[in-house]
């Protein structure tokens, strides 16, 4: 018996063939890099995605995106003031 519904990965993977044209559409090394970032975010946390099993793909596509690009930005830490 095979599956009925595709696992995350399968489903992921296909929502990124869609995206092809638009990557294939950027004009600048710039955004390609910035957007394979971003395809890589979602992809990074796909084990975490599957174990949620939300039934909404883009959801779970954007939490991944997000919650990789704030990882990436670290925020500075504060400045100390200076002793006296």
């Amino acid at each position: 018996m095979g599956r009925t519904a595709p696992t995350y990965r399968q489903a992921l993977e296909e929502r990124m063939k869609r995206w092809d044209e638009f990557a294939r559409l950027l004009t600048t090394p710039e955004e390609r890099a910035a957007f394979d970032l971003v395809r890589s975010g979602a992809r990074r946390y796909a084990a975490q995605a599957t174990y949620v099993g939300s039934p909404d793909l883009l959801e779970s596509i954007l939490l991944s995106v997000l919650t990789d690009l704030a990882a990436r930005i670290r925020p500075e830490p504060p400045e100390r003031a200076p002793r006296r």
